[in-house]
């Protein structure tokens, strides 16, 4: 009985170590297990104040995890919490390289119009609205799974924040199976009154469109 207790407190602080690591170490795409399901669950993994907040119960769980592994199978390993806290950083640093060769495997059968995909968790831009000019700087991360070069249209939107702000689009090539990182400036028009406003997003809203598939 006290053989298949311990067996159960190692089971199940593994597979809690396991999860924990998981939900909080990035994916390919800059997002994370717990960024997922918190939006399923209908909350903001990442509110106004900037606060990573998704991140927090995993964090709590993987020392609580970690804690327990480690009291669980201190008859069998001398340093367990030392081995486990190294065990889990190296499958924690192994999760991004593994879902990015899945996803670059998987997606390169996609359709056209699903090969190319906006990393909007890892994008970033900058803003502001002079009277009637807009100006709008981005570093834009694009990920390209097919086989051809594509040909996307790229289109600012700041319409949830100032209204009336019209940008021109951009056109840039990505290359196939490639990860492009694009930086640029878009230039608009305020049509309401003069107005002056500035500001920063880590998740730019942006409208992307595939125009063309190159030869």
């Amino acid at each position: 009985m006290c053989a298949v207790t311990i067996l159960s407190h190692r089971i199940i602080s593994s597979v809690l170590l396991a999860f924990s690591v998981m939900s909080i170490a990035p994916l390919y795409n800059g997002r994370t297990v717990s960024d997922y399901i918190f939006e399923l669950l209908g909350f903001s993994s990442w509110p106004e104040d900037g606060a990573h907040i998704s991140v927090i119960p995993g964090v709590v769980l993987y020392f609580a995890a970690l804690i327990w592994c480690a009291a669980a199978f201190r008859r069998t390993l001398p340093a367990a919490g030392l081995f486990l806290i190294f065990l889990s950083m190296g499958a924690a640093s192994g999760i991004s390289p593994a879902t990015e060769y899945a996803a670059f495997s998987l997606k390169q059968f996609a359709p056209e119009k699903e090969a190319v995909e906006y990393l909007k968790h890892r994008s970033e831009c900058s803003h502001l609205v002079e009277r009637k000019r807009a100006g709008m700087s981005c570093t834009l991360y694009i990920n390209h799974y097919g086989k051809g070069e594509q040909t996307i249209s790229v289109t600012p939107d700041l319409s949830e924040n100032i209204k009336d702000v019209t940008f021109k689009s951009k056109t840039f090539t990505v290359k196939p199976r490639s990860k492009t990182i694009i930086k640029t400036r878009f230039t608009g028009f305020y049509k309401g009154k003069a107005a002056s406003d500035s500001g920063w997003s880590s998740e730019p809203e942006l409208k992307v469109a595939i125009l063309y598939t190159a030869d």
